[in-house]
């Protein structure tokens, strides 16, 4: 090889994803494992349909995540935490409002323990009263500290208006669903979509079959049970929305609209304009509203896409006597982008910098099964990824300019401003 010659320039045209074994346990719950690790380490994901759109009651998605390993009648929460990191174990909760989980890390001579104590935990956890009162004013404690903040006031204002107050996306918790949530509450969440055969498991590590047995065993003691869940459509508010917060020294700003899923063919060349917008460092939000104003730190322009709904949003937090300027900015940006074509050095550079985000997300086992669950849970084909490259490649800045006719007309835009 010789280092003084560059190596060529290249773009890839395709992205070759590994696709994990599927396995079925028991009760129909599947594992999906991806062994062709070179290392020791080993991270497990069991996920349920247990977000924050299942709950009856507001709050007992979120409780009932946090305190799955909250101790039984032998054991205290601290203690099961000790046993994990003892192990060398390391857990995290997750949770959204489709999804709620956990994640067990560990290497593959000790993963065996680590999960034998999370499952001892989990299958016989009691919900100890003192550990429910703790949350309780943790998270009590929490939520009105962050509702003084602008950033949390606008975006509570654009949840519940984007997709109406009622509905199970826009729901939100407010002072007296502290009070009024019971531990009667998180254990019947707890029964009704944990103890159940709604889960899904994602294992990348080199594990021995006496793990996945153990797996197999672990998954006889979920009860089977068919998921009955009826999704309402979300009804999107539009136009101006100001709230006051007195003293604030800042203005949080959030503009937004209902959008399309990940199947919907307008997909990826939106998401290609939108990163040109806002989708990274040099887009020409940060460009325009953050290095020639000066207004802001940051902003970004995103597409969220959840299983019953998706939306745009950009969001931004800028001095009070700048909140109308910063306003203006963006309207004027989305003009530029519905009016006028997208220059050709612009353009590949953000093609470029698309593809290389790509390859940085599919470096790895790990990365690659979080590509496998994005296809698996949005029911997305097995060349989802390919096919978004050839689109990438493919895309003009003619037809960029059409889909911007399309998704950024302000008429169609909820705005919200906080401060």
């Amino acid at each position: 090889m010789n280092r003084t010659i560059q190596p060529a320039f290249t773009q890839p045209n395709k992205l070759e994803i590994q696709f994990p074994k599927e396995l079925e346990l028991q009760n129909g719950v599947k594992l999906f494992w991806m062994d062709d690790v070179k290392d020791a380490s080993v991270k497990l994901d069991i996920e349920w349909c247990a977000g924050s759109k299942y709950q009856h009651k507001k709050l007992a998605a979120n409780f009932t995540n946090k305190l799955l390993l909250s101790g039984n009648d032998q054991k205290l929460g601290s203690q099961i935490a000790e046993e994990i990191d003892f192990h060398g174990g390391y857990l995290q909760h997750e949770m959204d409002r489709d999804h709620a989980g956990v994640t067990l890390y560990g290497l593959n001579d000790n993963i065996h323990a680590i999960f034998g104590v999370f499952a001892d935990a989990f299958m016989n956890c009691t919900f100890p009263t003192l550990e429910f009162e703790k949350e309780r004013s943790v998270s009590l404690m929490r939520f009105k500290i962050d509702s003084k903040k602008v950033k949390s006031v606008c975006s509570r204002k654009f949840t519940q208006s984007i997709f109406g107050a009622d509905s199970a996306y826009g729901q939100l918790a407010e002072i007296s669903d502290f009070e009024a949530i019971q531990r009667e509450d998180v254990i019947d969440f707890y029964k009704e979509f944990y103890l159940s055969s709604n889960a899904s498991i994602f294992l990348v590590g080199q594990v021995d079959d006496d793990f996945i047995q153990l797996l197999y065993d672990w998954t006889g003691h979920l009860n089977s049970k068919e998921l009955n869940y009826l999704p309402t459509e979300p009804v999107q508010s539009k136009g101006r929305m100001d709230e006051k917060v007195p003293n604030a020294l800042q203005s949080a700003i959030r503009f937004g609209r209902l959008f399309v899923d990940k199947n919907h063919p307008d997909y990826f060349k939106f998401q290609l304009l939108n990163t040109a917008f806002g989708g990274y460092f040099g887009s020409r939000l940060m460009t325009n509203i953050r290095e020639d104003k000066g207004y802001t730190y940051g902003i970004g322009s995103t597409a969220a896409v959840m299983e019953n709904a998706s939306y745009i949003y950009i969001s931004t937090e800028v001095g009070v006597d700048v909140k109308e300027a910063t306003i203006s900015e963006i309207l004027s940006e989305m003009k530029r982008l519905r009016t006028e074509l997208i220059p050709e050095e612009e353009l590949a550079r953000v093609k470029n910098y698309m593809l290389g985000d790509f390859l940085r997300h599919a470096d790895g086992a790990i990365a690659m099964m979080e590509n496998f669950k994005n296809i698996h849970f949005n029911q997305l084909k097995n060349t989802y990824y390919s096919d978004f490259i050839s689109a990438i490649h493919a895309a003009t800045s003619e037809e960029l300019k059409e889909i911007a006719n399309r998704y950024f007309n302000p008429a169609d835009y909820l705005i919200v401003t906080a401060g």
